[in-house]
This record gives structure tokens, sequence and C-alpha cells, in this order.
């Protein structure tokens, strides 16, 4: 009889143990399928945010290495009165510095390849009281980028009889995310003043490149 009740007790807290890891099993796979998507969110919000400093950088560099003068790529025609009768671009040397910009941005994302991207648990759980707190979670990032940039002559007031010329580079760099076999994409967007300067006397409204 002894025997018997000792089976049957090993045998209830065997039967128990098993539901226990049973339940606890279904309840880290449901937190996992309720925490992943955010956490994926989450680290593409920080990866697109590593991408507009990627972006940035590269672009400054070009900048400040390579950066045409004003006079190099804009030309002022003046009459005999000395007004001024049009505003001429180099187009070639333009296209070549945005060529240069645009293999740079995008050879600065194949360096940098995959990153591992710090997630907070906390945060993912979308509860406010524990938002930035740990442990965190490391997630691979690959990226990888498509560039397209274009310029742009914008024309300000800046003072009597003057206007401030800026040549802008607008670039839009898509850029493509791969977490885990997942796939986001973003536009990254942002612009730079290459070259500028202060014209004096009326400037025309049609400029010719």
């Amino acid at each position: 009889m002894k025997r018997r009740r000792f089976y049957r007790r090993r045998g209830s807290l065997l039967f128990k143990a098993v539901c226990a890891v049973i339940i606890l099993l279904i309840a880290v796979l449901l937190l996992d399928a309720k925490l992943r998507p955010a956490i994926y969110d989450l680290a593409a919000l920080e990866a697109y945010a590593l991408s507009s400093k990627t972006v940035n950088s590269a672009v400054e560099k070009i900048l400040s290495e390579n950066a045409p003068a004003y006079s190099e790529i804009v030309g002022i025609n003046y009459s005999d009165t000395n007004t001024i009768t049009g505003i001429t671009t180099d187009i070639v040397k333009m296209n070549l510095f945005k060529s240069q910009v645009t293999k740079a941005v995008d050879a600065a994302f194949n360096e940098r390849g995959t990153t591992e991207v710090a997630v907070a648990l906390g945060t993912a759980s979308g509860v406010t009281l524990f938002s930035g707190w740990g442990p965190y979670i490391d997630v691979d990032v690959g990226f990888s980028s498509s560039t397209q940039s274009d310029f742009e002559n914008v024309f300000t007031a800046a003072g009597i009889n003057q206007t401030q010329h800026s040549v802008m580079l607008n670039i839009e760099t898509t850029v493509m995310l791969n977490m885990a076999g997942k796939r986001f994409s973003q536009a990254v967007e942002t612009s730079f003043c290459v070259a500028q300067t202060v014209i004096v006397g009326s400037v025309p409204d049609v400029m010719v490149e």
C-alpha cells in the first residue's frame, strides 16, 4: 500500500511538473509573440537613426574634401551697364560632384554591413513605466541602400537689392534593413548647401543652365 501511494504521489508530482513546464513554455511563446514585433519596430527606429548619421557623415566628408567653390559651378552674366542678365550653372561639374556624393553614401552603407542594435526590453513591453529599462536585446541588422540626389537653386532676400543664392543638394536614400529574414525600407531625406554667395543687383526670374 505504501509503495502504491509513493508511486501515485510521484506520478502526481511528475504530472504537475510537466504541466508547469508546458504552461511556462506557452507563456514564453505568447510573450515572445507579443514582444517580437515591438522589438523589430524599435530596432528599425534605432537603425534608421543610425542611417541618418551614416548619410550625414558620408556627405559632410565629401563636402569638406571636394566641395566646389561657388565660382566653379555658377557664373553671373552682366550687361554693359553692370545689370545682371543671367545666371548659368556648370551642369557637368555639378553632376560629377553629385555622383561622388551618391557613391560615397552607398559605400558607407556597404562598409557598415551588419550592425547590432540594442533594444531595451522594458521599452518593447509597451509599459511606459518600464520604458528604457533593461535588459537589452541585441538585434542584428543588415544595411543596404539606394541613393538619389538633385541640385536645387534657392534664392532669398539678403538686404536692399541683394539676394543670397544657395546651391542645395537634396539627397534621398532608400535604406533597406534585414532583420532575421524580415525586410524593412524607409527613405532618409536630407539637404546640404554646396555653395553660396550674395548677389548684388536684381536677379533674373529665369536661370539658364
